[in-house]
């Protein structure tokens, strides 16, 4: 007879959990991720790091010259999200949850270190042993595909970095167990480029039911390396971006944290003692949703009922991976919010005229945020985006948030790009009110996608953060499904804008004015640039060099043919090394995908989006680009292309994660820098990952040598 395991959390009543004095239902304001303490003397820069949010987490932060200590929990956290469905059953709309959590708050700490920094950081796995998903036999409850499991092991990624992946840096080929404690030390090279970057779950098999919790943070690097000018010995010196973002005074631009979560939480039915384990039956508002539901309870939003006898409820948790993750249509039916700093729809208030810079992180496991800021529209006698008052869950605030914050190209409000996954441009992109392929332009956020922005609000009044709906080209399953944004456009923030001075004319042109009186140590020539957009001084990279000509074009083919989740027609297996490359020599990759989009992220190293081509009328693989980068007006207009769109301003830009969809082949040029050691690529569509979608590469010192250059001829070594 198999073991059941009738613990684990049978009623919300037995959490001991206590709802704040002051919950009441009403507007949420905007919290910056928490800080650990200690943070405040870490970075003593002009642009402070934001305050810290409503959650303090178990951790702490300290310096010591360029040695960062940090000890950051990760815990069973307990603690409450917000939701603004008014039929909620739960006090004040205020949803209990039990979520593996960095430090015990809804969102990752924040962390802000420099250039040439040692990030001493000892991760601290306080989660429980005992553990269902990691038995030889898991509860047959779970459904758990194959590799997928041991959901209180974890390690840690940090995405987008340049540093080793080998020993105890940012090596994600670990297993840190319950109950232990691992001491990462990440050197962060003196000459790492500033910018927003991230850390998350990345355990083989773990990772997305981690991370679906919330176990993840930005990680921001700061610098204060100003321009200098070009010289025979240094062609391209280091700059940072930071130096020039401040007004005329000389203060910097306001700067504002956005960590977009996806969190998957679901209230279970777990009877005593129930064959094949616990987490089998998930409440929704059409009844219990388990693996043999019909699609009206499997397509229900979910809910977390009040416990009554006989009926016991869990605190919303992350548990059943086949029935809360597995699944392209899942986040566009469940019902749940995403959430900002892990608060859902708060409440943000700026001057107008204020430029500031917002930062963007993408942490969610799956569906893409299409971002658009829309001024608001007053509707009817109340308006209730100045109340910040929208109710309901997604589907019932679907009328509210189509009228009031309809996006039209007179209502759409600029985002001025100014970093991809944490590297500046080369130019400014603008993400303006113009349609490409008869869609309103969005910042199309992947998971594991960041996006800097400068903004400016133009007059008082209120706005709209918009997760816009998908054009119906982008949906997975005819329309239908998952994975390219919602079906219907959800607001992410209300905004306030309120005081400062209003700005009459072109937007683009007055933040580019601005940038301009801000920095008059420039040489003309480069701030005239500055002005118009050009931000090559300030980029850490322009364009990598073709590889030699006898190198062979490496190739990543993202296919599902279920159960096997495959890159190049291979699971992962953690005994395979897939690629062996040399380290200081430059790769062409082509990265393609079969039956569903998939998103591509090699660890380590940045890519170059050199061309992305698709199939014309006539049947020809043609580029979606003009010889000047723009997108061929042509390719983006047709109905059949209009995922064409998202890759428009890509065009030779530096980056470390991109979307590949159907019937698009997207060639990369990366060059394998400094660092030797074995690491991963995979889908970040990371339910996919964890079912096998990942492949090592191993950087060895030399191709042609035995070994690849690593060991010593008579030595005896350790074989894979």
């Amino acid at each position: 007879m198999m073991k059941t395991f009738p613990r684990i959390v049978p009623l919300i009543g037995a959490l001991g959990l206590a709802l704040p004095a002051s919950a009441a239902p009403g507007p949420r304001a905007f919290e910056a991720p928490p800080t650990l303490p200690g943070q405040d003397s870490v970075v003593r820069l002009e642009a402070a790091p934001p305050a810290t949010g409503g959650c303090q987490p178990q951790g702490s932060i300290s310096r010591n010259g360029a040695i960062v200590s940090l000890e950051l929990n990760f815990v069973l956290g307990r603690f409450f999200i917000n939701n603004p469905d008014p039929t909620d059953p739960q006090k004040d709309g205020m949803d209990p949850v039990e979520l593996r959590s960095y430090g015990g708050c809804p969102s990752g700490p924040a962390v802000f270190v420099k250039p040439g920094d040692t990030l001493r950081f000892d991760l601290i796995n306080g989660l429980d042993k005992d553990d269902p998903s990691c038995l030889d036999n898991p509860p047959s409850g779970l459904s758990l595909p194959a590799g997928v499991g041991c959901f209180n092991t974890t390690n840690l990624h940090t995405h987008g970095l340049h540093v080793s992946p080998a020993g105890n840096s940012d090596n994600v080929l670990l297993n840190i167990a319950p109950q232990t404690k691992f001491p990462y030390e990440i050197n962060i090279p003196a000459d790492h480029p500033a910018g927003t970057f991230w850390y998350h779950a990345h355990r083989h098999g773990s990772t997305a039911v981690q991370v679906a919790s919330g176990a993840s943070g930005a990680l921001i690097i700061k610098g204060d390396r100003p321009y200098t000018p070009p010289s025979p010995q240094d062609p391209h010196p280091i700059a940072d971006i930071d130096t020039v973002l401040h007004d005329a005074d000389g203060a910097p631009f306001k700067e504002q944290l956005f960590l977009f979560q996806q969190i998957a939480y679901a209230c279970f039915a777990n009877q005593p003692n129930q064959p094949g384990g616990p987490w089998q039956q998930i409440y929704t508002t059409e009844g219990l949703y388990n693996v043999n539901s019909d699609d009206t309870i499997a397509n229900a939003p979910w809910t977390c009922p009040l416990p009554t006898p006989g009926n016991p409820v869990s605190p919303g948790v992350v548990e059943n991976f086949a029935l809360q993750l597995d699944s392209p249509t899942i986040w566009d039916t469940n019902g749940r919010f995403t959430s900002i700093n892990g608060v859902v729809q708060p409440t943000l208030t700026v001057p107008a005229g204020e430029i500031q810079r917002w930062r963007f992180v993408h942490s969610g496991i799956h569906d893409t945020i299409n971002v658009q800021i829309v001024r608001a529209t007053p509707v009817g006698p109340k308006n209730l985006i100045a109340a910040s008052a929208l109710s309901g869950n997604r589907q019932q605030q679907k009328a509210d948030v189509l009228a009031a914050c309809n996006a039209t190209p007179a209502t759409l409000i600029p985002q001025f790009e100014i970093a991809l996954d944490g590297l500046t441009r080369t130019r400014m992109n603008t993400i303006h009110a113009s349609e490409v392929g008869g869609v309103l332009e969005s910042n199309y956020l992947q998971p594991g996608y960041r996006s800097d922005i400068l903004v400016a609000f133009p007059s008082d009044g209120d706005y709209c953060l918009l997760n816009q709906a998908a054009p119906p080209a982008e949906r997975v399953s005819n329309g239908n499904g998952g994975g390219q944004g919602p079906s219907t456009p959800q607001l992410l923030a209300y905004i306030h804008v309120r005081g400062g001075q209003a700005v009459t004319g072109d937007l683009q042109a007055y933040v580019g004015k601005a940038l301009y009186d801000a920095n008059p140590q420039l040489p003309d020539a480069v701030r005239a640039g500055l002005r118009d957009g050009d931000l090559r001084p300030w980029a850490p990279f322009e364009t990598l060099q073709p590889p030699a000509v006898d190198d062979q074009e490496q190739q990543a083919n993202f296919v599902i043919n279920f159960p096997a989740f495959t890159i190049n027609g291979k699971s992962y297996d953690p005994d395979v090394v897939n690629f062996t490359r040399q380290v200081n020599t430059t790769d062409d990759w082509l990265l393609t995908s079969q039956g569903e989009p998939h998103i591509f992220h090699i660890h380590v190293n940045p890519f170059q989006v050199i061309d992305v081509t698709t199939t014309d009328a006539n049947g020809q693989q043609v580029s979606i680009y003009n010889p000047d980068g723009t997108c061929r007006p042509d390719i983006v207009s047709s109905d059949q292309q209009q995922l064409a769109n998202q890759y428009c301003g890509m065009w030779h830009t530096f980056r470390d994660t991109i979307i590949v969809e159907n019937n698009y082949q997207i060639r990369v040029r990366t060059r394998y820098d400094r660092y030797i050691g074995e690491y991963v690529l995979h889908c970040h569509i990371l339910d996919h990952e964890d079912a096998g979608m990942m492949a090592n590469i191993a950087i060895v010192p030399d191709l042609n040598a035995a070994g690849g250059g690593l060991g010593m001829s008579g030595m005896h070594h350790a074989k894979r």
